[in-house]
């Protein structure tokens, strides 16, 4: 594709790898719970309290994160953060004691993969005038790959060497490749110092920005307007939609009669959905706009849902899960781009920090409620009109979102200047 010069290849080629981290590092937790039960003879709950943990962490740190990145830049936010979470699970390998494992797994990697998400994402925002959509999406669609490369890695480590080399191997790996991509991230692009393209100027190919008036008049001002709160409203909701099914799909479709092998590949139905989604989601918001592209995601994501209280078959399971993900793919696209188009590159860092951070909320309450919902109920009938509830919200705060002259439009290739007689 000839949209980008190589040095924005470079930049999105880094992009790509760093998010693969963040997700696929995110993801493998549950590939280490049997080994430590089986050794410590811990709880599940004891065990599964570090996730909690984690969580908590990544979803308190994003919006200091993402104020660090804006203020000093992202590269050494991501330096320092790829250090600190590369060594937390390289040590974890070692633990001997409950706490270790909190303090390591929980708190300390939390704290270095909070400074992933939320600075990577703000540095593309910055970094592309034209086609960001396309370069968000092409980058995004990292997640889906770390989701597919690092649980089997995982897996065969563990079972190969056992779960403390696993732990020491992971993470130096992690730091072996975090680190030297993140030096590709030029402090210059994110500036807008760097011409897009030789020989053009930035003012010749930059598109006019549309920002909201109160993005210039700083955070007390933006955080009393609407589309702060439908935006971070959109993405709590959204969020406790699929979080919904990415936890529990796997056991509706056994409780549904499905054999293991039948169920266990409807997560990687999601996952190859999610890498799809991320960019022609991101295509489709360079063509419509953010806000349009952003309600087709959650809409492919809502639609579906349904489908699982009235069929039981595999197909169906398989198309909800392939539905899924290429909502939650094109979410995953769509939000920092949102961010950038309605407030301008300033303060991206710390408002899709913070918007991350409710993300993270919707997370974590939207697994638990799937599974206190079945508790109650018996069955996943409660869990599955929960996950649709919430998807419909998520709809209604997108549609309470400005309209086409509250956001960026969609880049247009600028006239052709004539030269004069």
């Amino acid at each position: 594709m000839r949209q980008f010069t190589s040095q924005q290849w470079g930049i999105i080629s880094a992009c790509f790898v760093l998010l693969g981290l963040f997700f696929g590092f995110n993801f493998m937790f549950g590939i280490f719970m049997k080994p430590l039960i089986a050794e410590f003879g811990w709880t599940v709950s004891a065990t599964s309290a570090a996730y909690t943990i984690y969580m908590a962490m990544v979803a308190l740190c994003g919006v200091l994160m993402g104020g660090l990145a804006d203020r000093y830049g992202a590269r050494p936010v991501i330096l320092a953060g790829s250090l600190l979470a590369g060594g937390s699970v390289a040590l974890a390998g070692s633990i001997q004691n409950l706490w270790q494992f909190y303090l390591l797994a929980g708190v300390l990697a939390g704290l270095g993969r909070s400074a992933l998400q939320a600075p990577v994402s703000a540095y593309l925002q910055r970094a592309f005038t034209v086609n960001r959509g396309l370069a968000t999406g092409l980058a995004g669609s990292g997640s889906g790959m770390g989701l597919i490369f690092f649980s089997p890695l995982a897996g065969y480590l563990i079972a190969s060497h056992g779960w403390r080399w696993a732990y020491l191997f992971l993470g130096l790996l992690f730091i072996a490749l975090a680190v030297p991509v993140t030096l590709l991230l030029r402090p210059a692009a994110e500036r807008g110092e760097e011409a897009p393209e030789p020989g053009k100027t930035r003012a010749a190919h930059e598109p006019p920005e549309a920002l909201l008036p109160e993005a210039s008049l700083g955070m007390r001002e933006i955080v009393k307007r609407r589309p702060f709160w439908a935006i971070l409203g959109s993405h709590t909701t959204d969020c406790l939609c699929h979080s919904v099914l990415i936890l529990h799909i796997v056991p509706m479709a056994i409780e549904a009669g499905m054999n293991p092998v039948q169920a266990a590949s409807l997560a990687g139905a999601m996952g190859a959905g999610q890498f799809v989604g991320r960019v022609l989601i991101g295509v489709l918001a360079d063509r419509v706009g953010g806000k349009r592209a952003l309600l087709t995601a959650l809409l492919l994501q809502t639609l579906p849902v349904p489908l699982l209280w009235h069929f039981s078959s595999y197909p169906v399971f398989l198309l909800v899960a392939a539905m899924v993900g290429l909502g939650l793919g094109g979410h995953g696209t769509m939000y920092p781009l949102v961010t950038r188009n309605y407030y301008g590159p300033k303060r991206v860092g710390l408002l899709f920090g913070t918007f991350t951070s409710g993300a993270s909320v919707g997370m974590a309450l939207g697994g638990y409620m799937g599974g206190l919902l079945y508790d109650l109920n018996g069955n996943y009938n409660l869990a599955i009109g929960f996950s649709f509830l919430a998807g419909v919200v998520s709809l209604l705060f997108v549609l309470a979102y400005p309209g086409p002259r509250g956001e960026a439009a969609p880049a247009s290739p600028a006239p052709a200047v004539q030269p004069s007689a």
